[in-house]
């Protein structure tokens, strides 16, 4: 009977929301059908070390259960002060909990670890773009930009092997961080800038992973119209993310009305971890005009 109701709290725990939209709309975890979970505790169990706590948190994160890996994150962070992967991936799913501030004191602590990441710098912006601090993202992203161009040193303070640096940026890292820092100068009042980020842009780049961000930048470029550059809800995360951005390239086109229904399609996409969703949520003031 004891295990029978530990199981039902269980799985009444797993049944609360794991965030919220501004406008209060719950998000749920998806239900671990494969039971990846009980395996990786299995091995935290067993093993201990940061390599099984990361891979158990890791996990959680995959079925959007951050109520449950945060406190992992928490955990290494603890045990393993010097070990940048913790705050790092922290801030990012304090980012997926719309929980801004917390994200921004973890992935500066984590770019104080390891200045010159990639991924930090990424999710340090973003952070920073999402509290509607655009200064400070574009000069994160400006930051990391400026290293692209030089050669990856042999030694790089605080980085784990594997590690993206903003150093030897590829093609693919660069139209990623490209992307919202075209977002942010253009929000941040900075129009010359944001076009002077367009400008290593085009049609030739090799892009593999991030080709949802080279589509916007082609349109930011006028290199392809919104028809061409939008994708189904049906393509994942990467919708969300041109949606996003088509709607900022509306709004600053003038097509203000068209601009937050692009927004409000894409602030009900199903992904609702996805950056792009949680960016158009953060357009909630927008309304379109009442026609007369």
């Amino acid at each position: 009977m004891g295990i029978f109701l530990a199981g039902f709290g269980l799985m009444l725990q797993a049944q609360q929301p794991e965030a919220f939209s501004p406008a209060g709309k719950a998000f749920f975890a998806r239900p671990d059908a494969a039971g990846v979970v009980q395996k990786a505790d299995l091995a935290l169990a067993k093993n201990g070390g940061a390599e099984a706590l990361l891979e158990a948190a890791r996990v959680r994160d995959g079925l959007l259960r951050f109520s449950e890996s945060i406190p992992l994150y928490s955990r290494g962070m603890d045990e393993y002060p010097d070990d940048v992967r913790f705050p790092r991936f922290r801030g990012h799913r304090f980012l997926s909990t719309r929980r801004f501030d917390s994200a921004i004191a973890d992935l500066k602590k984590a770019s104080a670890m390891a200045p010159a990441s990639f991924d930090v710098s990424y999710h340090l912006g973003l952070a920073y773009y999402l509290r509607g601090d655009y200064n400070h993202a574009a000069r994160e992203y400006g930051r990391c930009l400026e290293m692209a161009a030089l050669p990856r040193p042999d030694f790089l303070k605080g980085m784990p092997a594997g590690w993206r640096s903003c150093h030897g940026m590829d093609d693919d890292s660069r139209v990623a961080l490209t992307e919202w820092a075209w977002r942010a100068n253009r929000r941040a009042g900075k129009p010359d800038e944001a076009a002077r980020m367009l400008g290593g842009i085009s049609e030739s780049m090799t892009v593999k992973e991030n080709g949802s961000y080279l589509r916007t930048l082609l349109l930011y470029k006028g290199l392809r119209s919104v028809e061409a550059t939008l994708l189904s809800p049906g393509e994942g995360n990467a919708a969300a993310t041109v949606g996003y951005g088509v709607g900022l390239w509306q709004w600053f086109g003038g097509k203000k009305d068209e601009a937050c229904q692009t927004w409000a399609r894409v602030a009900s996409d199903a992904n609702w971890a996805a950056f792009g969703v949680i960016a158009a949520e953060r357009e909630a003031g927008c309304r379109p005009a009442k026609k007369k």
